[in-house]
């Protein structure tokens, strides 16, 4: 990502007495004013979905910087932050040795602990809620994670975020909790025994490129995915295999995902408690494929207190947005950024 200055960093988590490690990036331009962490703009923290990696968010990233171009005089985004769930990517190295053992240590609650512990640590310099708010967004499991961040600040009137950007959230009403779509099905059934070892990174991709649903990706997505996605054997999780790639997110922690309704159902919670009080922005893909659009408008019900800045589907793309999807994503993303109405329902087609 040439156009993009990228810093990395750790902290360590801990939420029920297990020390973990959570990696993640800053990004800032490359050029410009906004390279340093003294201008005015926003700081967006992102959250990535399960089987993924905080990489995944650097093409829409690039996109979201050449639509803030600084035309006004001064930049809306100041920097980027993409973090990897504990379990997940970087974390699922860093971490592997206490996960093979026991994988249900880690669960979205440790992901939304590293959204607060990065706020928490002073890494985001000096910010002040008008000239750097911080935005969190987040895709499927992490639009969860990202909501139960704001649950280590409290109360809910005097949260340190401004806004909040959930893309294709995994979550639906409690009517919904039993129903689920046969494509969900069928992923949650076949993602604990899926291939995940290949002779080489190159036949890994090729044997990925020729299948659903990574065939259908942005190519600078599929490029990252490769890049990020893969990592040399032998690992803890395979100690006896001495050559090859696997993958960097072992699939039982991706499986993960589709075992936390109950923390589904705590954002859920949470976010009829703070709609009120900041602007939540709801992305959808067009297409409904791994959950029902009667699931997805279960979610908004004004009735439990959950109205909506905006609601925004973008048309041909499916759940997997950020990987089909970055730069109509990004025009998205940028809208509910700078969209500046008092919290009501607001459809609109991308």
């Amino acid at each position: 990502m040439p156009s993009l200055r990228v810093e990395e960093f750790v902290l360590t988590t801990n939420t029920h007495g297990v020390d973990l490690k959570a990696p993640m990036k800053k990004y800032t331009r490359n050029t410009g004013s906004a390279t340093g962490s003294n201008g005015t703009g926003a700081i967006l923290l992102l959250g990535h979905g399960a089987g993924f990696s905080k990489e995944t968010w650097e093409p829409t990233i690039e996109d979201l910087f050449k639509l803030d171009a600084g035309a006004k005089g001064g930049y809306i985004i100041r920097e980027a932050w993409a973090l990897d769930c504990q379990n997940h990517g970087d974390g699922c190295i860093l971490n592997e040795g206490i996960l093979c053992i026991d994988q249900s240590l880690v669960n979205i609650w440790d992901y939304g602990n590293a959204f607060a512990t990065l706020v928490k640590s002073g890494l985001l310099g000096a910010f002040a809620r008008d000239r750097n708010p911080i935005i969190l967004c987040g895709h499927s499991a992490g639009a969860v994670g990202v909501t139960l961040a704001t649950e280590f600040f409290n109360p809910p009137s005097r949260l340190p975020f401004s806004r909040i950007v959930l893309i294709e959230p995994a979550m639906t009403s409690k009517a919904f909790d039993d129903k689920e779509s046969d494509i969900y099905q069928f992923v949650k059934s076949t993602t604990p025994t899926r291939k995940d070892i290949w002779k080489s990174a190159d036949a890994a991709a090729a044997w990925l490129k020729a299948r659903l649903p990574w065939a259908a990706w942005d190519e600078r997505v599929f490029d990252v995915y490769v890049k990020h996605g893969l990592r040399a054997l032998p690992t803890a999780y395979y100690p006896d295999k001495m050559s090859g790639v696997t993958l960097t997110t072992h699939r039982l922690a991706e499986n993960i995902a589709f075992e936390g309704k109950q923390y589904a159902s705590n954002a859920l919670n949470r976010l009829n408690q703070i709609c009120v009080h900041i602007p939540v922005h709801l992305i959808f893909g067009g297409k409904n494929d791994l959950f029902e659009r009667e699931a997805q408008d279960s979610l908004i019900d004004p009735k439990e207190s959950r109205v909506f800045a905006s609601v925004t589907r973008i048309e041909g793309v499916g759940h997997l947005v950020v990987q089909e999807a970055p730069t109509q994503l990004a025009t998205a993303v940028f809208n509910a950024l700078t969209f500046n109405q008092s919290p009501t329902e607001l459809t609109s087609k991308l």
